[in-house]
């Protein structure tokens, strides 16, 4: 695997919409966007400042008031909002929810395409997983209530094919290594797989070695497109 797991510091060179160069680098290996076109839509969602009026006030109704160290904070959000908007899907799934940061961003990015809807696996959690999720974004969101395992085999077959796989539920290397496996499957050609925390085990290097495609990691977040 292609190890660019480059900590997201303020060292890191930035361009002028904010973007890392490494996340510029990560998208760029995963989806051929162009500079100009990772700009756009860098620029896009960080002027959007209704989105994150509602993200601050959905953070302040539950007391929160930061969401930096929530899973996939702020940044990677952006990263996958970017890939989702070159990508244009119209099936993203994603195991773990939690407060839904990187809902919130994909289905931000499925919204500006006027296409497309989300469907995630999350355990129950008495009606919190996602509460970040602004009301206006939730009519593209499916909520699937309970284990992956259980849950995301039944999900892909009802759906068929998928265009993007986000992992972000168990860490552990026999539920992250199945997850692969089982989304790989449905995964389209040109699709791509995202897996959270792949610092946890070596699940996502060994998968990438097992199916023969070079891997992709942005700080801990890894990706890999099916060719």
């Amino acid at each position: 695997m292609k190890k660019d797991r480059t900590k997201e510091k303020a060292s890191n060179q930035r361009m002028n919409n904010g973007v890392t160069i490494a996340c510029q680098k990560f998208i760029k290996n995963l989806t051929g966007a162009s500079t100009e076109e990772i700009q756009s839509y860098s620029a896009e969602i960080s002027a959007d400042r209704e989105f994150y009026n509602r993200l601050e006030g959905n953070q302040m109704s539950v007391g929160r008031r930061r969401f930096s160290s929530w899973g996939i904070g702020p940044t990677l959000g952006v990263v996958l909002y970017v890939i989702c908007r070159k990508l244009r899907p119209e099936a993203v799934v994603e195991t773990g929810v939690s407060s839904g940061v990187s809902s919130s961003y994909i289905l931000h990015s499925l919204e500006d395409n006027k296409s497309g809807a989300l469907y995630s696996i999350d355990l129950p959690g008495q009606g919190q997983s996602g509460w970040l999720i602004p009301d206006y974004l939730r009519h593209r969101w499916q909520l699937i209530p309970g284990m992956s395992v259980e849950e995301l085999p039944p999900l892909l077959e009802k759906l068929r094919t998928i265009d993007i796989f986000l992992h972000d539920s168990e860490h552990s290397y026999e539920n992250m290594l199945w997850e692969y496996q089982t989304a790989w499957v449905h995964l389209k050609a040109g699709g791509i797989l995202l897996s959270h925390n792949i610092d946890s085990n070596y699940a996502f290097d060994d998968f990438c070695q097992s199916v023969g495609v070079e891997g992709y990691a942005l700080s801990n977040l890894g990706g890999i497109v099916k060719a």
